[in-house]
């Protein structure tokens, strides 16, 4: 039994910091481009793995950590509200993608791929709500536009471009490989 456990709380260390890890890479190297902020990142993977494979509860817990990592290695903080809406609960909500994990493991080809695109979508907008929340609520007013639309232009571009790239990723991760992947 207690080694059961301890496995479990590696797989989710590991999993947790290469989310991390890939996060920091992307926002290296295209950090760029949003200069407030976000980049195309593939953190989506690891964490939707957990989530598959844990369930939306550990996979929630995962990206809150996450997000918790990113704050502690470098945030930009506006308000003590941002905070939370920037950095631990958009991770967070990528875990959601666990709801539809008996779904994914249990299903294989054009159905498996099917519950993964909305797994991962539905995570993905909840990160997405988190963004345009904080932008609009915090960052938006400062350039005059309409804050939701601002908000929304700003992050929906980093955001879609990283649910895809990531749930192909995963997709084909899971058709060559899907029982590594299934909780024994």
């Amino acid at each position: 039994m207690r080694n059961s456990k301890t496995k479990r709380i590696v797989e989710i260390s590991i999993l947790v910091a290469l989310a991390f890890v890939l996060d920091y890479l992307s926002n290296l190297f295209m950090g760029w481009l949003w200069p407030q902020g976000g980049s195309i990142s593939l953190s989506l993977i690891p964490i939707a793995i957990l989530a598959f494979r844990y369930g939306w509860g550990v996979g929630f817990m995962g990206g809150f950590i996450m997000g918790v990592l990113q704050l502690l290695t470098g945030a930009y903080i506006m308000h003590p509200i941002q905070v939370l809406f920037d950095y631990p609960l958009p991770y967070a909500m990528l875990g959601f993608a666990g709801i539809l994990a008996k779904k994914i493991n249990s299903t294989t080809g054009v159905k498996q791929m099917i519950y993964i695109w909305c797994a991962t979508g539905l995570g993905s907008l909840l990160r997405l709500t988190c963004h345009v929340i904080s932008g609009a609520v915090f960052f938006a007013p400062i350039t005059g536009e309409n804050p939701w639309l601002f908000s929304l232009a700003y992050n929906a571009p980093y955001i879609i471009a990283s649910y895809i790239i990531s749930t192909v990723l995963l997709t084909v991760l899971y058709q060559r490989n899907s029982q590594q992947f299934v909780l024994k």
